[in-house]
């Protein structure tokens, strides 16, 4: 791969980055665990062109995060699982030691080419839209004004001549099966809290015992 490629890895104790330039020279760069470390790992990537730099990552939660953020930002991003990386490791060791996980992990990047990761940012703000639009109907009958209330809520009152939270309430099963729909085309998005709120089947199912 042209360009700057760079792998990031998450140690327990530090964030660790390899650079490899295009001379074919490598820069090594270390990161502590503390607020606003995501911002400071951003913030050192921006002296390499997004366009030419190729950044290597192992699946985390904490990856994600920052993969979402180079994706927008025009950096062309690879995730790969430890998984991935071990057998891929067993079955092509190479010929001298790579020293390193992210020389590991550059060569890795290199050789295999992994595919691009594609940021949850549009399907995270699709999902946010619709839990504000949750909360809104949900809050309907908190609300004295009702030139403030959702418009669907608005014409259903019109319509069946009901309050505001008789309408709202005709409105938040499709609402929430809407969630239900975009979360099970996005695993990837769901979280223990989202889970608990419109999976509670899956988690009941779980801790029933077998027999």
């Amino acid at each position: 791969m042209k360009g700057f490629n760079i792998a990031i890895y998450f140690d327990p104790d530090l964030i660790k980055a390899c650079v490899h330039d295009p001379d074919g020279s490598y820069i090594n760069k270390k990161f502590e665990y503390e607020d606003g470390v995501i911002e400071e790992i951003y913030q050192w990537l921006e002296q390499y062109e997004p366009s030419k730099t190729h950044i290597c990552l192992i699946e985390n939660e904490t990856a994600e995060l920052l993969a979402d953020e180079l994706v927008d930002s025009g950096y062309h991003v690879h995730q790969v699982t430890m998984h991935q990386l071990l057998n891929w490791f067993a079955a092509e060791p190479p010929s001298t030691p790579d020293g390193t996980p992210m020389r590991a992990m550059l060569r890795y990047l290199e050789e295999e080419q992994p595919r691009e990761y594609e940021s949850r940012t549009p399907q995270t703000e699709e999902l946010m839209e619709m839990f504000d639009e949750l909360d809104a109907l949900e809050m309907a009958d908190d609300t004295d004004d009702e030139d403030s209330l959702p418009d669907a809520i608005l014409r259903i009152m019109k319509k069946q001549k009901v309050n505001a939270t008789h309408a709202a309430q005709q409105l938040i099963p499709d609402v929430n099966e809407r969630i239900r729909e975009h979360l099970m085309q996005y695993p990837e998005l769901m979280t223990p809290e989202i889970l608990q709120d419109f999976f509670p089947e899956l988690l009941e199912a779980l801790e029933r015992p077998k027999h």
